[in-house]
């Protein structure tokens, strides 16, 4: 026996079961507004979500007309072969909406079925049955809406507190100044006062622009990504022998046994 007791050798192996298969978030932006403002966090969400004002539009609507195209045409049996096709393009969009996270987040992995070489039917079936299919659909059509919205109102607000904090270098080019809300901008004190005032604005509007993105992201990791349990982790430490087992059968590794009533009476 050494000198650790079974509490100990709990303590010492029950966090790293717990925390298996967990990664942390290599992208996490920190806490603090002054330093979310120096890292890289609040532009590589800028980029993420501009980005989706650019790529999502075009993505829907590709989706929805080669969705909607082909089950029209499944009337007529023609458009079983093209719903092999809107699959594959449903995939194509999902994978570049997977490599958008890289921006902001850990990669997302997909998960699909393997499907096995067979009839056109059978291929049709097992493709738009498949889940992850559908949550494609799901991302990429039915939140699309939802999803360019959040994106839209928080470059908005961001841009807004960008543009107040630089306004010294431009209301002089606007005749008359500039009006910004109940702030009318006309002379270099009032520019100073702005930029001022979005300079605290940024303070806040950094922590909205990267919760938006995250949101998204988030979004995107729970629907494009693979399934997985959440409780996982928990299951297999219950599964697994615990430690307090081990510290037994090592404390008495030749216990006697006791004889039955019946030998003992044999015996004598």
């Amino acid at each position: 026996m050494t000198g650790i007791t079974p509490d100990r050798l709990t303590a010492d192996r029950t966090p790293d079961r717990l925390t298996a298969g967990r990664t942390p978030d290599p992208l996490r932006p920190p806490l603090r507004p002054l330093a979310l403002l120096g890292s890289a966090a609040p532009w590589r969400a800028t980029a993420y979500l501009a980005s989706y004002l650019v790529i999502g539009p075009v993505l829907f609507a590709f989706c929805l007309a080669t969705v909607v195209v082909c089950f029209v045409l499944n009337i007529t049996m023609l458009g079983l072969p093209l719903l092999i096709g809107a699959a594959a393009l449903l995939r194509g969009g999902a994978h570049i909406e997977r490599a958008r996270v890289r921006l902001v987040s850990r990669p997302v992995e997909a998960a699909y079925r393997t499907v096995e070489p067979m009839g056109i039917r059978a291929a049709v079936k097992a493709r738009w049955t498949d889940p992850a299919t559908l949550r494609d659909l799901s991302y990429l059509i039915c939140l699309f809406v939802p999803l360019l919205v959040l994106d839209a109102v928080a470059l908005v607000i961001w841009v807004t507190s960008l543009a107040l904090v630089v306004v010294p270098t431009w209301y002089w080019a606007v005749p008359d100044g500039g009006a910004l809300g109940v702030l009318r901008v006309d002379s270099l004190p009032a520019a100073l006062a702005a930029a001022l005032v979005g300079c605290v604005l940024l303070l806040v509007t950094c922590h909205v622009m990267t919760a938006a993105a995250r949101l998204h992201a988030a979004t995107a990791r729970t629907l494009l990504g693979p399934r997985t349990d959440p409780l996982a982790a928990a299951k297999r430490l219950l599964a697994e022998p615990g430690p307090l087992s081990a510290a037994a059968v090592s404390a008495h590794p030749s216990a006697p046994s006791v004889p039955s009533a019946s030998s003992t009476g044999m015996n004598a």
